[in-house]
């Protein structure tokens, strides 16, 4: 009984690979039938190859290769004697065109159960693969199964993209890739919980995260995410002012800030100004910071006599901690603790604020749009609506609006800051609500608030919230324009001399509805 003729068909916009994957082929008993250019190139370098119009039967000459010929699909997706058992396709970009034969030739191998490869990445791997069988015609399953999917997942991918292209499209969506095997959802009954990544250049996304230590929950990314969007606003707003940020710490419970630190010469006192700011309520939270974290910081992190005087237990016992660098000796100590999960991630030296178009929000039956909350703070030079403010003040006030502007504590956000440290930050129904509770915040961890700024993410409708600031020290702030009351509120601030930077009322900044 004779043996099957192993076929592959190259169709490359790209013809680098071409040649050593077509000898590596050919050398295994392999022919290849390949389009005019890819064919041409082929030959010319000693690798046998027979045009596809060769194949087909077609001496008609076309101006684009007969691929999409019935004989092609049947010898695709049937077990015909004229069978293709591979397609090496990699289809030319989106700005040269749309490449429907390109990926045509993907979807009808992956439909008939074909090897389909359209990245020189993966033709590597099957050429090891086929390599390894005996037979040099089967490949691992698992690969095999990988290489289908993830054809199906880029044919849906482009299809996605020209529909998204549109302006004013009715159609809109994301295909993301599994990348982690989380250990639960947010509870422990919800497994399993995965984290799945898109193609991103995003230099922030999760999967440029490298995991040092540990195996992180669904909430674990989730609240690493928020922190990390609090900390690029920060970070773009003193970049905005001064062209530079200074070191900065972030302390978090569940995604929301209960401490950050700021400072321009010591990164040890930033952390010291992010962990004291709620030191109770950081017990198992997130950590994030601009800059390396070598021994003496790690050491910061893990344990505080202060700590223990005031709380009767030295350890900070947090969760999660992400930074740019991690020095030997501090990844060993901090990664002491199995349920502390690590994350490193060069980017974070220089945090950008997002820049993808859109924000979603999945909801039961669809998911909501809108665009990225990637507004950052304009504290413009001292002018005719600008009062002037010292540094540490504008420093403080970057600090504050950051986490008004990130944080979800119930809604109408205020954070108070003093010293480049955030001193608390409350939320609720009603700003006044928010006042007291930041207020209150604040004297239950022992801060001194007098002269301190404050930061709302919402207007003020009524003098009680005012009122509520006024008094618990407040004397510098940022908050939206709005409202009927607007003038009598400002009228509020000049007669108790609150010197207060009014932004754009687009720029309420409500987020994480």
């Amino acid at each position: 009984m004779s043996v099957p003729i192993k076929r592959a068909l190259f169709s490359l916009d790209v013809c680098a690979d071409a040649v050593l994957s077509g000898d590596r082929l050919k050398k295994m008993g392999w022919r290849i039938i390949a389009t005019g250019e890819t064919a041409r190139e082929l030959r010319k370098r000693g690798v046998g190859a027979e045009d596809v119009s060769s194949f087909v039967g077609i001496r008609r000459a076309y101006r684009i290769p007969p691929t999409l010929h019935p004989k092609i699909e049947e010898a695709l997706t049937l077990d015909v004697p004229y069978r293709i058992d591979l397609v090496f396709d990699i289809p030319y970009r989106l700005s040269k065109g749309n490449d429907v034969g390109g990926r045509t030739l993907l979807a009808l191998g992956a439909k008939g159960k074909r090897i389909v490869v359209f990245n020189s990445e993966d033709m590597r791997r099957v050429i090891k693969g086929l390599e390894s069988d005996p037979s040099h015609r089967t490949i691992p399953a698992c690969l095999h199964e990988e290489l289908i999917d993830k054809a199906h997942a880029h044919i849906a991918r482009h299809y996605l993209t020209l529909a998204q292209r549109a302006k004013e499209s009715p159609y809109d969506g994301s295909i993301g890739k599994a990348a982690l095997r989380l250990a639960n959802g947010e509870n422990p009954y919800q497994v399993p919980a995965d984290l799945f990544v898109e193609e991103t250049a995003d230099n922030l996304s999760f999967e440029k995260f490298q995991l040092l230590s540990g195996r992180p929950c669904f909430t674990n990314i989730a609240d690493v995410d928020c922190i990390s969007h609090t900390l690029c606003l920060a970070a773009a707003a003193f970049q905005k002012r001064y062209r530079k940020a200074p070191y900065i710490a972030i302390a978090s419970k569940h995604g929301n800030p209960c401490g950050m630190g700021a400072d321009w010469r010591s990164p040890d006192e930033a952390v010291r100004r992010a962990l004291f700011g709620n030191p109770a309520a950081l017990w198992g939270g997130e950590f994030i910071a601009n800059f390396r974290i070598d021994n003496n910081l790690g050491a910061i992190l893990l344990k505080s006599a202060a700590r223990k005087r005031l709380l009767k237990d030295a350890y900070w016992m947090l969760d999660v901690i992400a930074a740019p660098e991690f020095d030997a000796p501090a990844l060993e100590l901090l990664s002491g603790r199995s349920a502390r999960k690590i994350f490193q991630n060069r980017a974070l030296f220089d945090p950008r604020v997002k820049k993808s178009r859109w924000h979603y929000r999945h909801i039961r039956g669809g998911f909501l749009r809108q665009p990225s909350p990637s507004y950052v703070l304009d504290i413009s030079a001292p002018g005719r609506n600008a009062p002037r403010l010292p540094q540490e003040v504008i420093d403080s006030l970057i600090i504050a609006w950051s986490v008004a502007y990130s944080s979800f504590h119930g809604g109408n956000e205020i954070a108070l800051a003093k010293g480049r440290q955030l001193l608390a930050v409350g939320g609720g129904p009603s700003t006044v609500d928010a006042a007291r509770r930041a207020i209150e915040r604040s004297r239950e961890n022992a801060h001194d608030a007098d002269r301190s700024v404050f930061a709302a993410d919402a207007f003020f409708p009524f003098l009680d919230a005012p009122r509520v600031l006024q008094k618990g020290g407040c004397r510098f702030g940022v908050v939206p324009s709005g409202g009927k009351r607007e003038p009598l509120i400002q009228e509020f601030f000049r007669k108790n001399r609150m010197k207060v930077v009014s932004i754009s009322a687009e720029f309420r900044g409500f987020y994480r509805h």
